[in-house]
């Protein structure tokens, strides 16, 4: 069966940490990794610098890798949903901020801006803190090697 969306997931790693991020104006949201739609005709690499740089205002153009895909499913308004994930890393500089706010101003449903709260967590941490299944990359091999 085919998925019903390509999406991409960034996990951004500075030093032995990963970029996180939480909607302060949404609570109940679980904590997240920067991620999104790949576009008609976008290919995923395109997709994951664009999305990356939706929700963090961050542009980091170099040290991005691709490490495959898996498709996610979950139960949605009582039918089963398929996301097709392209799995991204991507080093960034010592000099990115420890933590900063950041407005997306391509809300996926075309509406208002969504606030981002963007902040680091340990590579474990993220492990058990992560929603919506952006914790299952990180028990891979690769990723226990890229978060060493």
């Amino acid at each position: 069966m085919p998925p019903d969306a390509e999406k991409v997931l960034i996990y951004a790693r500075r030093g032995s940490r990963i970029l996180v991020f939480d909607e302060p104006d949404f609570p109940a949201v679980p904590l997240q990794v920067p991620g999104g739609t790949i576009e008609h005709g976008e290919s995923a690499i395109n997709a994951a610098k664009r999305e990356f740089h939706e929700e963090t205002g961050l542009l980091p153009n170099k040290n991005w890798s691709e490490h495959g895909s898996a498709d996610y499913n979950f139960s949605k308004n009582g039918k089963t949903v398929s996301h097709r994930r392209h799995i991204f890393t991507v080093l960034l500089e010592d000099k990115t901020p420890e933590f900063w706010f950041h407005d997306e101003k391509h809300s996926s449903d075309g509406h208002c801006s969504i606030r981002f709260r963007l902040f680091f967590l340990e590579w474990k941490e993220a492990t058990r803190s992560l929603g919506f299944g952006m914790e299952i990359p990180l028990s891979w091999p690769i990723f226990r090697a890229f978060f060493a």
